[in-house]
């Protein structure tokens, strides 16, 4: 009886386990997306040795956007993101930022718009991989 017993609980705890809702994640891997946040898109492609970033943006109140990457988990709080380049606002909606010569591997980009207000509003990650040079 013993059996059965530890039986059916180990069987009760890997269904519990199978069970349980897989928390949604974004997809690094996506390189077209869009936001409701101002932005409309955020792409990236490899070019030369390095990687373009480009995006739209949607809102006159900002006063210019800093583009970061990372080599690591993009969701990951803890990952360290490097400022690439700064991009002063301007009357167009897109925008482009080359990356010339980035450490080789698959690398997250974002865009950060900083508006007037002093806050400031982050795009989704778009993915881009860097063969070795």
């Amino acid at each position: 009886m013993k059996k059965i017993t530890i039986l059916a609980i180990t069987i009760m705890a890997l269904f519990s386990i199978a069970a349980t809702p897989i928390p949604e994640r974004v997809n690094p891997v996506q390189n077209a997306s869009k936001s409701a946040d101002g932005f409309s898109f955020i792409r990236t492609h490899r070019q030369g040795k390095g990687a373009v970033v480009s995006w739209s943006f949607s809102s006159a109140n900002a006063s210019g956007f800093s583009v970061q990457r990372t080599n690591e988990d993009p969701n990951d709080p803890y990952s360290v993101w490097i400022d690439v380049s700064d991009i002063p606002c301007n009357s167009s909606r897109s925008y482009k930022a080359v990356d010339g010569n980035p450490y080789p591997g698959i690398i997250n980009y974002r865009v950060v718009a900083l508006m007037n207000d002093g806050s400031t509003l982050t795009s989704d990650i778009s993915t881009v991989k860097i063969m070795a040079h």
